[in-house]
């Protein structure tokens, strides 16, 4: 691995950035602002292109001192513009909370708060979240006060969920894609709607390249006050790179950096969705990386480069309401860059760039990019000893896809084989196919399925809000009468239909409203058949366009089944009665706990435990089976597929929503957090690593084409040393082997976790694994702190 002294440049611009505090930015709001009132009686889509044109025309732009990629996205560093075509009120709700969060806090002046209060008018009745509140039944409403349902993000941001073309941006530029869009404008029998897209898209193009032209102009100027002749001479060769860049391929691997950075950056200028991704960055990046090595790039200012790309994504800021702030701790953009894995004609893609990404990690080690590994049989072995290497370091990068697993799991929903060998992770374990997919296959509506054990035991009753949407039977009874485990399993899958019914018609909903407010000519000009089409990915652009919802609470759903059924079905040595009010008292009194005792010590998910594998994957696929009868919005309107996967990608949502459960029969006590991602439940998992991997290799991960989400912790004392990291290498090895779909790893001491817990200002750069993304640990909040500290330590392979 590489000596953090060893980059000293970086380890300066990575310094300044950690001593920075995050802030809110009024600029963008301001000038959208303007720009609607301007062009009220204009198409939605050049609307969204003029209003583009003009924020990059007239916002802030800066250049950070010895940064060698430039480009920022509000007007102070790590700042978060607000976007208030999408949502606004809990914008203004919130202004004097945002600096007293318990995590995921931002400063902001007076002078901002004013400025956003001065634009409320404007926006009353107009955004996104409006139009969605409008059109939600009074049904799906109620299902998320019982906090059934959570429609977060999709409900008040834009979409996001790209990953761009970027061999395309690479080989024509931006100026080849204007070209194309040109000609299609040429056509005569060419529709109104159709019209409109190309000319949005021309105009957004544009916009782009005058935008990097700002920053050519911005570094020359700096260049001419510039007294060191290092930084003057670098300032003049930022100043030519943004002045060449995207009007064709790049001439340096620099050159293509900037060019993908500038991408990454627009996107999310153009609209405030996440997990704007990299696909597979080692794949497109390698000719520019090879070029220039062979024209005299040496492999350290290479690295550099690399290290500097990383450092600056983790500039890029959003600012989210706090109920769903809570879903997402630690500030995370879940931009997640691929390296490793098969290409497409079956051989391993594998090259020098995807070692210089590891070491470029081991150099940034800051939250952005989401690093992710691809490897399978054919992968060297030196790509699992180096990825090991840099897991060993503590900071929970990378994270590991299992390519055999992975394309299979694409081939489920008949994306051909072919295809499905170029996948790439889509923010944090999501997968699409880079350039040719539509929006998002993951992170729809939440589900919450801990909280519907809690009330199909409750008789549809919920105990916080007294609400109940569906029962058991028709008694006003607080309490479900079942048979034998066959009926409680029935009633299972009858609530979780109910429920799952209500979250894709808020899938509806919000998908509707967002092809108006989400239309984005820049990003879906990237990606492959909108220009053809004629269409933005909302309505229907890209190639490809599955979707799936968060499913949060699997393995408390099936501990809770397996405890029932072990207990009161299988061995009677309690009735259901008592289980129940034993879970309504919160375990409280001495039958209570004793009832818990049974309840923890039954079969449970993560120790290969067939009993409870069996009903864990049972689970799964009570879900799975639900999936083919739904079809997104885009149905029949051009992409292949538009129907649903499954995903267990659920960010830090295990948190809050198991605030929202009470207690539940596998012994899990009220408001403790669910399961996060397929993983066991903190503290379940009592037999070693290689059981939690047998327990999720008896899970459906073939069908998991949304994703399965796996997170391992581990001691650093387990991969100390040659001999451990050889056991670890052999690890990884098995959960391919397996079956497995993915897996990442936290491999640091609980002990210093708590202790940072104490005192953050001692440990600014922990960072850690929090689901399918990492964050530093002080951003987060406390109970999240404590989920993470909570997860079995392993200390034994």
């Amino acid at each position: 691995m590489t000596d953090l002294d060893n980059g000293r440049r970086v380890k300066r611009v990575r310094e300044a950035l950690l001593h920075t505090t995050p802030g809110v930015c009024s600029e963008r709001a301001l000038l959208i602002t303007d720009s609607y009132k301007a062009t009220e009686d204009e198409p939605i889509i050049i609307r969204r292109a003029k209003a583009f044109d003009k924020i990059l025309s007239e916002m802030t732009i800066f250049i950070e001192p010895e940064q060698m990629i430039v480009g920022n996205q509000a007007s102070e560093l790590w700042a978060a513009p607000i976007f208030p075509e999408y949502s606004f009120e809990w914008v203004l709700d919130e202004l004097d909370d945002f600096e007293k969060r318990p995590g995921d806090a931002f400063k902001i002046k007076e002078e901002t708060k004013n400025e956003l209060l001065s634009i409320q008018e404007y926006w009353k009745g107009k955004t996104h979240l409006d139009q969605v509140s409008s059109n939600l039944t009074q049904t799906n409403i109620l299902a998320e006060k019982q906090n059934v349902i959570h429609r977060g993000g999709i409900s008040m941001s834009g979409d996001g969920h790209i990953i761009p073309n970027h061999e395309k941006i690479l080989s024509v530029g931006l100026s080849g894609i204007i070209q194309e869009a040109e000609e299609k404008l040429k056509a005569a029998d060419l529709d109104t709607k159709k019209r409109d897209f190309y000319r949005a898209v021309v105009i957004s193009l544009n916009a782009a390249l005058k935008f990097a032209q700002r920053f050519a102009d911005k570094a020359y100027e700096m260049s001419l006050l510039e007294s060191d002749g290092q930084r003057k001479a670098e300032l003049l060769d930022i100043s030519k790179t943004c002045g060449r860049v995207f009007k064709g391929a790049p001439k340096t691997y620099l050159e293509a950096l900037q060019a993908v950075y500038f991408t990454h950056l627009l996107m999310m200028i153009e609209s405030n969705g996440h997990s704007f991704s990299f696909g597979r960055f080692d794949q497109y990046m390698y000719p520019f990386f090879d070029a220039d090595m062979h024209k005299g790039l040496t492999k350290e200012k290479a690295l550099e480069y690399t290290a500097l790309f990383f450092v600056k994504l983790n500039t890029l800021n959003k600012i989210r309401p706090w109920d769903h702030t809570k879903f997402s701790a630690g500030y995370p953009l879940y931009s997640n860059l691929m390296v490793g894995g098969m290409k497409a004609d079956g051989t391993d893609g594998t090259n020098e760039l995807s070692y210089l990404c590891l070491d470029a990690m081991d150099l940034s080690r800051m939250p952005e990019p989401n690093l992710s590994v691809r490897y399978w049989h054919g992968s060297p072995k030196k790509l699992l000893f180096e990825s090991a290497k840099l897991i060993r370091e503590g900071f929970g990068m990378p994270s590991m896809f299992c390519d055999e697993t992975a394309i299979a799991a694409l081939k489920s929903i008949n994306i051909p084989e072919e295809v499905a060998r170029d996948y790439a992770s889509m923010g944090c374990v999501e997968i699409a196919i880079p350039g040719r997919w539509g929006h998002r296959a993951t992170g729809m509506t939440y589900m919450n399925f801990g909280k519907i054990v809690e009330l199909m035991l409750g008789n549809g009753f919920d105990p916080h809000t007294g609400i109940r949407l569906i029962s058991v039977d028709k008694t006003d009874n607080s309490i479900s009468r079942f048979a034998d485990y066959d009926e409680l399993w029935r009633t299972w899958e009858r609530f979780l239909k109910f429920y799952t019914d209500l979250a894709v018609e808020s899938d509806y909903v919000c998908d509707r409203s967002l092809k108006h407010h989400d239309s984005d000519p820049f990003a879906s000009a990237l990606v492959d058949k909108c220009i053809e089409r004629g269409k933005t990915l909302k309505e229907g652009g890209a190639e490809f366009d599955f979707v799936s919802q968060s499913t949060i609470g699997t393995a408390v759903v099936s501990n809770s089944l397996a405890a029932i059924k072990k207990l009161v079905f299988d061995e009677k040595v309690i009735t259901f009665e008592q289980l129940k009010s034993a879970i309504d008292d919160n375990w409280g009194g001495e039958e209570g706990a004793a009832i818990r005792r049974l309840a923890q010590n039954a079969p449970k998910f993560g120790n290969d435990d067939d009993y409870a594998d069996s009903i864990a994957a049972d689970v799964y696929l009570s879900y799975l089976k639900l999936l083919p009868d739904y079809k997104n919005e885009r149905f029949g309107n051009g992409p292949f597929g538009c129907g649903y996967t499954m995903s267990t990608s659920n960010i830090s949502s295990y948190v809050p929503y198991g605030m929202d459960v009470g207690a539940t029969p596998d012994g899990r006590a009220a408001g403790e957090p669910l399961n996060e991602g397929a993983s066991p439940t903190i503290g379940t998992d009592k037999q070693g690593p290689t059981a939690v991997l047998k327990s999720i290799s008896k899970l459906p991960n073939c069908k998991m084409a949304g994703g399965q989400l796996l997170n391992i912790k581990l001691s650093p004392g387990m991969l100390s040393g040659d001999d451990n990291l050889v056991k670890f290498v052999a690890l990884l090895n098995a959960n391919r082997l397996l079956g497995n779909f993915h897996v990442q790893f936290n491999v640091i001491d609980s002990g210093v976790l708590k202790e940072a817990q104490k005192s953050p200002e001692k440990y600014p750069d922990i960072m850690v694994r929090v689901a399918g993304y990492c964050a530093l640990f002080a951003s987060l909040t406390p109970n999240v702190q404590d989920a993470i500290i909570g997860r079995t330590e392993h200390n034994a392979m």
